[in-house]
C-alpha cells in the first residue's frame, strides 16, 4: 500500500470520527475559510398590469378567515427559495371586498403596510383603530394583535411588507391567533405612534425637493419611529422618494437590498449593466451589491416608495454603500 493511499485512508478515518463526534474540519476543504458568496436575490420587475386582474380574482378562491387567514398575492423572486421578494424581505398585495375582516392574530415578524387602492380600509393594532387612506402607512410590530377590515362599498388594496425571511432564519417563526375576529377597539388617542399619513410625508418630500438632492436617490426621506428616532421596526426601513424629471442618479453599490412599489410616474433602474424600466404600480427588487442607479427621463415627477434592510445591515455593522 502507497504511502498516499494510507494518508488518503487516514485522513477519511479522521473525517469519520470527527463527524461521530458531531464535529466538523473546515480547513480540508480547499480555498479560503470564509468564502464570498452572491447574492441568490435577482433584480427584476413585477409589472402592476399582472398583478392587479389576479388579485382581484383571489376570491373566487379564497375568503378571509381562520386558516389561510390572509387574502394576499405574494411577491417571488426566482433566486429566493422561500419564494419571498428578497432573502430578508418579503413583499404582498392583500385584497380586502367590502364587509371582509382578516381576523385578529399575531405573529413575530414585524409587518409594514402601504395603502395602494380604495376606501373603507382599516387595521386595528391592540385596540387602536387606524383608518387606511391611500398612500398612508401602518406599522404592525412584532407581537402585537393586529386585525383589518373593509368598511367601505369598493374593494381595497395594500401591499404588506415583512421580514418574515430574517425571522424564518432565525427559527422563530410563531402565530396566535386572537379568541375573535376582530378585538375591542379602545376611545383616545392611540398609544403608539404607528400610522403615517400620506398629506404629510408627501408634504414634505416636496419640502425637500427644494434643497440639495441626493446623489443616488435624488429626493428621498424615511420614515421614522418617533419615540426611537430610528426605522419603524427594527430589521426593515420605509423611504419615500421622489425622482425629478430629467434626474439621473450616480450609480453604486450597497450592502442592503430593497424592492420598491412605484406610486406615481414612470421612470428605469440599471441594475449591474440591464436597464429595467417602471411605471405606475410597478414593483422592482434590488439585490445587495449591486451596482445600480435611477432616471427619469419623463415629464413629471416620479415617487416611489420603498421597503429596505438597511437598518438591519446598520445594527450588525455590514452597512457599506460604494460609488
Amino acid at each position: 500500500m502507497s504511502t498516499q493511499t494510507t494518508t488518503a485512508t487516514a485522513r477519511d478515518e479522521f473525517v469519520s470520527t470527527l463527524r461521530a463526534a458531531g464535529l466538523d474540519a473546515p480547513w480540508m476543504e480547499p480555498g479560503p475559510l470564509i468564502r464570498p458568496k452572491a447574492s441568490a436575490m435577482q433584480a427584476r420587475v413585477w409589472r402592476w398590469a399582472e398583478i392587479e386582474p389576479l388579485v382581484r380574482r383571489t376570491p373566487e378562491f379564497m375568503a378571509p378567515g381562520r386558516g389561510a387567514e390572509r387574502r394576499i398575492v405574494r411577491l417571488d423572486n426566482p433566486g429566493v427559495p422561500e419564494r419571498t421578494a428578497g432573502h430578508t424581505i418579503s413583499i404582498a398585495v392583500q385584497y380586502l371586498l367590502p364587509g371582509e375582516v382578516a381576523p385578529a392574530h399575531r405573529h413575530t415578524p414585524n409587518a409594514v403596510r402601504f395603502m395602494l387602492h380604495g376606501q373603507g380600509a382599516y387595521t386595528t393594532i391592540e385596540g387602536d383603530k387606524f383608518v387606511m387612506r391611500r398612500g398612508d402607512l401602518v406599522v404592525t410590530p412584532s407581537m402585537t394583535w393586529h386585525d383589518h377590515g373593509n368598511e367601505g362599498s369598493e374593494p381595497v388594496i395594500w401591499t404588506d411588507g415583512l421580514d418574515s425571511p430574517v425571522v424564518r432564519y432565525l427559527e422563530n417563526l410563531a402565530m396566535d391567533p386572537y379568541e375573535g375576529e376582530r378585538q375591542p377597539v379602545r376611545t383616545g388617542p392611540p398609544a403608539r405612534h404607528l400610522c403615517y399619513r400620506w398629506e404629510t410625508a408627501y408634504a414634505e418630500l416636496v419640502r425637500r425637493s427644494t434643497g440639495e438632492p441626493d446623489p443616488f436617490d435624488d429626493v428621498i426621506m424615511e420614515y421614522l419611529d418617533p419615540a426611537t428616532g430610528r426605522s419603524v421596526v427594527p430589521a426593515l426601513g420605509c423611504y419615500l422618494q421622489m425622482l425629478r424629471p430629467g434626474v439621473r442618479t450616480r450609480p453604486h453599490r450597497e450592502t442592503s437590498s430593497a424592492v420598491y412599489h412605484v406610486v406615481a410616474g414612470a421612470g428605469a433602474t440599471t441594475i449591474d449593466g440591464v436597464r429595467h424600466t417602471w411605471g405606475e404600480g410597478d414593483f422592482f427588487a434590488i439585490p445587495p451589491r449591486t451596482l445600480h442607479s435611477h432616471a427619469n427621463d419623463g415629464g413629471a415627477p416620479a415617487i416611489l416608495y420603498s421597503v429596505q434592510d438597511v437598518s438591519l445591515l446598520k445594527a450588525l455593522g455590514f452597512y457599506r454603500v460604494e460609488a
